[in-house]
């Protein structure tokens, strides 16, 4: 005989029955067999309850999964709708030229606002399929019309925006090219004595620093750099109005021109332009090749050096800066050159210029620079700066406008 299941046998126990070799009486018996009918209804109870919960579990993850790819289908279905809508804006904006006025913009802008009525039309039909067959209210459509209505306008505003940033742009680029103009290129000025190279890049589209080289009677060569304070458009506009002050003075006054009388005009040009609120440090130099000079007068401007066989030097000059003051006065000085004599004027934006720890190049590097390049050349010198100065800076952009001059005598 096998070995009979343990709980089989606690259960004759509870009856009375012991010895399982031997039967029980009638009576024991016949309880004994109530008690295996009971034990057997109440596992079929159990598997029909069983079986029923697991019909109904099976039918409702159905349903709920019906639902969910109703609501997916659903959702990817206004997704690309909205798609097709804003489709409908790039259309219009890369298939039309662009606008060059406020007239045409508007055009544009309204066909590009219709069409998208058009397909808000297309969507809401599509989602109120779509909620009725799941049995939504209308409210969802309400809110699907609100905010698409809320996208319109905000697109509307995007293309007013953007059409304005182009607008900019394009002056910007003007404002640019102009003040591009207003500064020598980068090629070599040969004169009779004199070689001068120079740089300039702005921080910004348009920039406040300044220079220009240019020929006065007798031979003599006048050079002017200015620094505006901060940079933009703003500062370029008195940068223009220095310029025209520096021609205005050269045109009336170039054979008696003197470095002090043209700081002085500059200066009350700049004054009446800016209202003090800009200001201008500026050096003047003149160049007189029959007595080997070199007359210099500084408005508030970083001190130019001078190199001479290995050593570096400032030149001080002191004034106040271009615009501080409607009757400033300045002071001029005389330096006797030597050829191979090398010399560089430079803005603030060079010695302020900082890597990208934040530490500025400072005076001491740029001298120590110029010292060790001043017998290459000016455009030797110019480029060796220049490259010295990007490769500090590394990746940061410059915080302010970077400008320099290069004069070697012959």
């Amino acid at each position: 005989m096998s070995e009979t299941d343990p709980l089989l046998v606690r259960q004759l126990k509870r009856l009375g029955i012991v010895d399982l070799d031997e039967p029980p009486d009638r009576e024991t018996w016949q309880k004994a067999l109530a008690r295996i009918s009971d034990h057997y209804r109440h596992v079929a109870e159990d598997r029909s309850l069983l079986t029923r919960s697991l019909e109904l579990s099976t039918t409702e993850m159905s349903q709920l999964h019906q639902q969910l790819a109703a609501e997916r289908d659903r959702l990817k279905g206004v997704i690309t709708a909205v798609g097709d809508a804003l489709n409908v804006f790039h259309d219009v904006a890369s298939t039309r030229p662009e606008p060059t006025s406020t007239h045409e913009l508007t055009g544009t802008i309204t066909v590009a606002k219709r069409q998208f009525a058009a397909k808000l039309g297309e969507i809401l039909a599509v989602s109120s399929a779509m909620s009725a067959s799941s049995g939504d209210s209308s409210e969802v459509i309400n809110d699907i019309r609100v905010n698409f209505l809320h996208l319109a306008d905000r697109l509307v505003q995007l293309l007013y925006d953007t059409a304005e940033k182009a607008s900019l742009k394009k002056q910007l680029e003007v404002a640019r090219a102009v003040q591009q103009m207003l500064v020598p290129s980068e090629d070599v000025h040969d004169r009779s004595f004199l070689r001068i190279a120079g740089h300039f890049q702005p921080a910004a589209e348009c920039g406040g620093d300044w220079w220009a080289v240019h020929d006065l009677p007798g031979e003599r060569v006048l050079t002017v750099i200015g620094d505006v304070t901060g940079h933009g458009i703003s500062s370029a506009i008195i940068t223009g109005a220095a310029k025209a002050a520096c021609d205005l003075a050269r045109t009336f006054s170039s054979e008696r021109l003197t470095v002090t009388q043209l700081l002085r005009i500059m200066n009350c040009s700049i004054y009446e332009a800016a209202k003090q609120k800009f200001l201008m440090t500026c050096t003047a130099s003149i160049f007189d090749p029959t007595n080997r000079t070199m007359t210099i007068a500084n408005a508030g401007h970083p001190f130019p050096y001078i190199a001479r066989k290995g050593s570096v030097r400032q030149i001080p000059a002191q004034g106040s800066p271009l615009g501080a003051s409607g009757n400033a006065d300045y002071q001029a000085q005389t330096v006797q050159l030597q050829t191979g004599d090398a010399l560089l004027w430079f803005t603030d934006g060079i010695t302020e210029c900082e890597n990208e720890a934040q530490e500025p190049f400072t005076d001491k590097r740029l001298r120590a620079l110029f010292q060790e390049v001043a017998s290459t050349g000016p455009e030797r010198i110019r480029d060796t700066i220049v490259t010295a100065i990007a490769d500090y800076r590394g990746g940061r952009a410059l915080d302010d406008d970077v400008t320099l001059v290069v004069a070697a005598v012959q």
